[in-house]
């Protein structure tokens, strides 16, 4: 479940203004400021327009029309326009409306001299490549297969690393250094097994403990934990040892020992020394009698119940449950859970035979012993140090079939939509227009990026974690699917009475800088989230950086060659997945025909679009030849045909784009989706009347890809039935869709018809800023509430048994992690006074290390300190002092038991002075009397510190240091102390033991840490000696500690780069201005969105935050540079870019990541639901609705300026190429209206001319570029 957000921490002083926040405050007055300014402008601006009106009908012009308000249909508009764009000749400087008053949806030509500079060599460079990949698709396709398996050479270094430790803390993180200081000076921190036995309801007790659970200490209770103490004792753990031999761990063999044999196992049990038939003798004893009972235990554990290694157990540390507050009564009647932990020794050379234990202790626990604690009616909660890396082992592995399903989904869904449903009587075509095997080409595309991003990342010696192999496809799928339907969707805008050829070359020309625009922002948006220290994110970042970049080598190539094969496999009517099988269609006549296929290579290109006979075979039409067409255009052009050939520079010719289709054509049309093409323009009524005259409107909609907005004099449809024109129509790519039914379709008509004239209404406009600045300030509001750090219930598969485990420790435990103060240098002579900073007992510095230990326990809630710290110093001084004439002694008598004169004699009560008290009756006080200044001279302590360090604990003196300290300064076999640098009068290092106070919380942990470092930062500033904190948790909460750093640095340094590199590729400062807040707004509102899905910020939502930036840029990029490159007004170029663009961005990745999304609803680790589908669901419908509602909503209010309206110089190439920019951008619908008149005007033949002069250029290379 997860945790709520945690309160502000004691000392955690915010700004308020009574009640809130002055940042919610803050908040609310600029949301209040902005909504009157608003409301103002709304109401200057509309009493503007009233007034204008008024104007109007004073000046009696209420009459007329304003000019935005003409209608392009009117014939003496045409007429002037037609008449003013032959004057104007090469200039072409007129601007046609459409009957919305609003520019031509169109774009400049590709190589316009308008363009800026780089995508003007880019679209020339695509355009090549494009021709290149149509021509030699297989040697391309075998190019990107040694790519690949170059890349996958790596993979023989592959590593995956699922320690955590290694995960999220890099090696020069603090924790981490403290981390190797403490081990390199005191040894690994032993491992931990534990065992939480706990009552429930239907538990049996005499005592109800005020949390209404029955108290757990009772006579049964105790002995079934000795019973399940034999069950452990006993359990052995197979492994292989260091001579490759099999052996058996037990618990003796693999426990920690600070002394002698004994393992160190921290057990209520201790009390007794581990031993039932202790236990049981002693409760048989005489009430009047001493005897070690429970209650007598609990209030002499550091005595008389020490434990079997000479320890003494806190209860504490060993009973759980009990209340903490003023209504403890008494151990007995308030515990309610025996708590036992099995320390384990952490060593290097135990490690393979600590695991195998380990997993015997997990198995044993889930079977015997919890079967033991259910049939008394108690509850049992467990774990072993390597519990949490085999359940996220588990995990990964349980909802593999999920993500798998995810990803078989988005393919299924790819497929679909790429293909098509033909007309009911070609339901034989349905195999031909599914395109699967396209579908699939393009997802093993993304595969290999995938596989081959891990090749080279691994190659070069990083390892992989298993969120890179969960995110980087879903991230690179999101990535390379756009990328497909953009290409798919250009090619298929297509002119398509051109060569397939041409049409690669032009379809990669126009969608290969968009693409290079969105590819190169998250290449360099990934690369620079290396920059965080967290090694997780940060192969994280690299491996998706490197998978987004072959990604996009391989569409611009691979994928480009495979759409080119797959569109010769349509116009050859052959089989979807088996090529070979060629499929027959019904032509007009109803008969079942083939198209006609050229065997010559050479001639294959210039013959496809030729007529065939019913059975496949007839003569061709030259008048669908290349030649053919050309010369029909060479002769509408006439004389002015002339001035467009031979003179142009073939890498700067350009030619009409294919239009959008108007609202007014799409109203004009049939009104069903078949009957409509994607691009816009309309089919030619028959073949032969495209042969035959250049008069007609239909030849010069064929010829230049214009929209004829004249219906046919009959009254008729303006689209042909599918086999009129074999070959074209009825599968061609030239038209997207053509009278076949599918979801691109849908969606294109959808943007064309209802999508983009909404979102231009005012109203419309006014209530989506409306909405999206409230979201925005909502957003805004709720990101300080985020909570920081990872629930471990949601880290966790649901059924796993840490979850029990994890509730018991937030729910038992009465006492936090050992927390570790270490002191580096501390020098021990009597002249220094490093002892004094240290000690608290008299005579030491009022505020020592000690001293601050025991004032910070005093204030828990803030500190996070519950206890005093155990200080070998202060213990060493008493143990020393001649106050104390028990403790430290020495035999001034050669002695073969005691040793040599001056050997450390043993207390009275420790043998072998108790069993022959003659033996020690010569025994003396170390030192007769304290040293001037009452501390030890360096020498003494050097002589005298070992003697401690081995001297047991016991009642004639319980101030040795055996065992308790036997950790607590640095050792070193060749110091003749055994003491690093004392021999030198310094100590090394030397450590100072507390404990934090219990932990119940993400945010508890990581106040924990950060209290600890402040903690000792001041008293190493105030002592002047280093002093840092160290416990076992450290190292995993480190990150939480500068998540908001990491998340501002991974999110902010890829937006400034974004922004920077869409102003190099677009040179639209502003443009890229309105990028960079789209992008800011959609994570800004991601994170609310986080807030709202009780997502918490960690690593993994950090990595999934940098993928999210990632696809943001794929929802707004493509809109963005559609914008720029459209004519005519804003409102017509958003119009324009949503038509382009808006059904690739639908289909590629809002419906992709959709239907893969909504599989992850159903995995079975919280994880995926929680960090995967929430985040993921929010990204799809925050970037849609920024992609496609947001933005063009911007863009046709204060989007940048159309490359078309840039400045530049006149030139002979541009003059020349001019005649046909007039055809592309206002020729076609001068053409529409003047052709009902019989007329063809002198720009269109100009245009036309230019057209033909460049198709046949050169040595019979086509330069065209769209």
């Amino acid at each position: 479940m997860l945790q709520p957000p945690p309160a502000p921490p004691p000392g955690d002083h915010r700004c308020m203004a009574g009640a809130i926040t002055c940042w919610d405050l803050t908040l609310i007055l600029t949301y209040i400021g902005l909504v009157a300014g608003c409301g103002a402008y709304a109401w200057h601006f509309r009493r503007r327009q009233q007034e204008g009106l008024q104007l109007e009908q004073n000046l009696g012009l209420e009459a007329e029309e304003p000019l935005l308000g003409m209608s392009a249909e009117d014939p003496t508009i045409g007429s002037s326009v037609a008449a003013t764009a032959a004057s104007n000749g090469a200039a072409g400087e007129v601007d046609i409306y459409d009957g919305d008053g609003i520019n031509a949806e169109s774009e400049p030509l590709p190589g316009d001299v308008h363009y800026p500079w780089l995508e003007r060599k880019m679209q020339q460079a695509y355009t090549q490549l494009g021709e290149f990949c149509a021509q030699r698709p297989m040697h391309v396709t075998l190019a990107g297969v040694v790519l690949i398996g170059f890349c996958l050479l790596g993979l023989t270094r592959f590593q995956l690393e699922t320690n955590p430790e290694h995960l999220w803390v890099g090696p020069s993180s603090r924790a981490a250094q403290d981390k190797a200081n403490y081990e390199a000076s005191f040894g690994p921190f032993y491992r931990v097994s534990q065992l939480i036995l706990s009552t429930t309801l239907q538990s049996q007790s005499k005592y109800i403990s005020t949390s209404g659970l029955p108290a757990i200490v009772t006579d049964d209770n105790i002995l079934l934990l000795f019973q399940m103490q034999a069950k452990v004792d006993a359990l052995r753990g197979a492994y292989t040892n260091s001579t490759s031999q099999n052996a058996e761990a037990a618990l003796t063999d693999v426990c920690f020992k600070p002394f002698g044999t004994a393992c160190a196992t921290q057990s209520v049990l201790q009390y007794w020394h581990m031993d039932r038939a202790l236990y049981e003798s002693e409760q048989k004893k005489s009430p009047y009698a001493v005897k070690l009972s429970p209650d007598y235990c609990f209030g002499h554990w550091a005595t008389q119940c020490r434990s079997a290694f000479e320890a003494p157990i806190d209860p504490h540390v060993v009973l759980g449950g009990f209340s903490t507050g003023p209504d403890f009564r008494n151990y007995s009647a308030d515990t309610t859970a025996f708590v036992v932990t099995y320390p384990i020794d952490s060593s290097p050379a135990n490690r393979a035979a600590a695991l195998a234990w380990e997993e015997a202790f997990v198995q044993l626990a889930k079977t015997e012993l919890s079967s033991m604690a259910a049939a008394a009616k108690l509850s049992l909660a467990f774990q072993a140090e390597r519990s949490v890396e085999d359940e996220l082992k588990r995990e990964s592995y349980a909802d593999a079939s999920v993500v798998a399903i995810s990803y078989l989904v988005m393919l299924g869904y790819i497929a679909l939509a790429l293909a098509a449903l033909p007309p009911p009587q070609q339901l034989l075509q349905v195999f031909v227009l599914s395109r699967a095997s396209l579908g699939a080409g393009g997802v093993l595309i993304v595969a290999s990026s995938v596989a081959g991003s891990l090749g080279l990342c691994s190659m070069f010696g990083m390892w992989s974690t298993l969120i890179i192999m969960e995110v980087i496809p879903f991230l690179v799928l999101a990535v390379g699917v756009d990328n497909m339907f953009v290409l798919a969707h250009a090619l298929a805008r297509q002119d398509p009475t051109l060569p397939l050829v041409t049409r690669a070359g032009l379809a990669l020309g126009s969608a290969g800088p968009s693409i290079t625009l969105a590819a190169s922002c998250e290449v360099l948006a990934f690369g620079l989230g290396s920059l965080t220290p967290m090694p997780a994110v940060r192969n994280f970042s690299l491996c998706a950086a490197t998978a987004v970049l072959l990604d996009f080598i391989l569409q611009v190539t691979v994928f480009m060659a495979l759409l080119v094969l797959d569109s010769k496999r349509l116009q050859q009517s052959r089989l979807d997945c088996l090529p070979c099988i060629r499929v027959p269609y019904r032509d007009a006549t109803g008969q079942w025909v083939y198209d006609d296929v050229s065997e010559d290579p050479e001639d294959e290109e210039s013959t496809l679009l030729g007529s065939s006979g019913p059975g496949g075979h007839g003569p061709r039409n030259d008048g669908w030849s290349l030649a053919g067409v050309t010369s029909r255009l060479k002769g509408l052009a006439g004389s002015r045909g002339n001035q467009g050939s031979g003179t142009a520079d073939p890498g700067e010719m350009y030619y009409a784009p294919q239009q959008e289709l108007s609202p007014t054509a799409a109203a004009e049309g049939s009104g069903s989706v078949g009957a409509t093409a994607t691009n816009g323009s309309t089919a030619p009524e028959t073949s032969q009347e495209i042969g035959a005259s250049g008069t007609t409107m239909g030849s010069a909609a064929a010829a230049t890809g214009g929209r004829a907005r004249d219906r046919p004099s009959n009254g008729g449809s303006m689209f042909t039935p599918a086999a009129a024109i074999p070959g074209v129509t009825k599968s061609g790519p030239g038209l997207l869709h053509g009278d076949k039914l599918s979801l691109q379709a849908l969606l294109q008509a959808y943007m064309e018809r209802v999508h983009a004239p909404l979102l231009m209404n005012p109203l419309v406009q006014l209530v989506v800023v409306a909405v999206f600045i409230t979201g925005l300030f909502v957003a805004a509001a709720l990101i300080p509430r985020l909570s920081v750090g990872l629930d471990q219930a949601v880290a966790l598969p649901r059924d796993s048994y840490l979850q029990t485990y994890y509730r018991d420790v937030m729910s038992y435990l009465r006492v936090g992690p050992p927390l570790f103060l270490v002191v580096e240098g501390v020098n021990v002579s009597a002249a220094a006074p490093d002892i004094n900073k240290l000690c608290s007992v008299a005579g030491c510095n009022q505020d020592s290390l000690s001293v601050r230990v025991s004032e910070a326990a005093l204030s828990p809630a803030s500190t996070y300190i519950a206890s005093p710290a155990a200080s070998w110093v202060d213990d060493f001084l008493s143990w020393i002092n001649p106050s104390l004439p028990k403790c430290c002694r020495l035999n001034p008598d050669d002695s073969p038991q005691l040793g040599p004169p001056g050997s450390r004699c043993p207390p009275p009560d420790q043998p072998p002075c108790s069993t022959n008290a003659s033996l020690c009756a010569a025994c003396q006080s170390c030192l007769s009397e304290l040293p001037v200044g009452g501390r030890p001279h360096a020498a003494q302590v050097s002589k005298f510190l070992p003697w401690f360090l081995e001297s047991v604990p016991s009642e004639g003196c319980a101030k040795g240091g055996a065992g308790a300290y036997n950790s607590a300064l640095q050792k070193d076999n060749n110091d003749p102390t055994g003491i690093a640098g004392l021999s030198q009068g310094m100590i090394t290092a030397s450590a100072f033991r507390t404990y934090h106070t219990a932990l119940n919380r993400q945010h508890d942990f990581i106040a924990a840490l950060s209290a600890a470092r402040s903690f000792t930062e001041q008293a190493s500033r105030n002592l002047g000696i280093r002093v840092y904190p160290y416990s076992v948790f450290h190292i995993f909460f480190e990150q939480y500690l500068n998540t908001r750093r990491d998340a501002a640095l991974l999110v902010g340094l890829p937006l400034l780069a974004i922004f920077s590199i869409c102003w190099l590729f677009t040179s639209s400062l502003w443009g890229s201005v309105i990028l960079l807040v789209m992008l800011l707004s959609l994570m800004i509102q991601l994170a609310g969105a986080m807030y709202m899905a009780g997502i918490e910020v960690n690593a993994v939502s950090l990595v999934n935050l940098a993928m999210a930036l990632g696809i943001a840029v794929e929802f707004c990029a493509h809109i963005l540079h559609s914008f720029c490159v459209s004519h005519g007004s804003r409102v017509a170029r958003a119009k324009a870019a949503l038509v382009k663009m808006g059904a690739p961005v639908t289909s590629g990745i809002t419906l992709t990541k959709f239907a893969g999304v909504v599989v992850l609803a159903f995995a079975r680790t919280q994880i995926f639901e929680v960090y995967y589908f929430r985040l993921y669901l929010a990204l799809v419908i925050l970037g849609a609705a920024h992609g496609l509602v947001l933005l063009p909503v911007v863009l046709s209010r204060i989007g940048p300026p159309s490359w078309s309206d840039r400045k530049v110089a006149a030139s002979p190439t541009s003059m020349e190429l001019e005649p046909s920019r007039s055809l592309g951008v206002q020729g076609e619908q001068t053409i529409a209206r003047e052709d009902a008149a019989g007329r063809l005007p002198a720009v269109a033949a100009t245009g036309m001319a230019a057209t033909a002069a460049a198709l046949t250029s050169g040595s019979g290379q086509q330069q065209i570029i769209d």
